[in-house]
């Protein structure tokens, strides 16, 4: 079975939220001031963006993907493409015909790397979609 990576799911979704929550602290406890307030927003869309990585997982051949707790299925005539985000490292995407909100394509944790440039995960959606 094909599946995200367990262990990234925990790197890349968890410890942004909780960089924000020191940050907040630390935030708190100096004086105000305006660099800071964009700083904090920045930081805070970040680790949103971690938080909405989603899990993919191909059991028998149909993509299914999490967010938080609800597993979704994901047909192949809904992708239009897939690839390596430039978003940051072991992240990929999946853009599809549709708007999915909030940052308009389906952003996930990519399996483990396998040497060469080699994703199972991707090359599998890749090969399913014909690209």
């Amino acid at each position: 079975m094909l599946r995200s990576d367990t262990s990234e799911e925990f790197l890349l979704r968890l410890w942004p939220l909780i960089f924000f929550v020191g940050f907040m602290v630390v935030f708190r406890r100096i004086l105000f001031h305006w660099a800071g307030l964009f700083l904090l927003v920045f930081v805070f869309l970040l680790s949103m963006f971690h938080a909405s990585l989603a899990v993919i997982e191909i059991p028998d051949g149909t993509i299914r993907y999490r967010r938080l707790f609800k597993w979704r299925e994901l047909p192949y005539a809904e992708i239009v493409s897939c690839d390596v985000s430039r978003v940051g490292v072991g992240i990929g995407y999946i853009r599809l015909k549709y708007f999915l909100w909030p940052w308009g394509k389906l952003y996930f944790i990519l399996d483990k790397h396998m040497g060469r440039g080699r994703l199972p995960l991707l090359d599998f959606i890749q090969e399913r979609i014909g690209k």
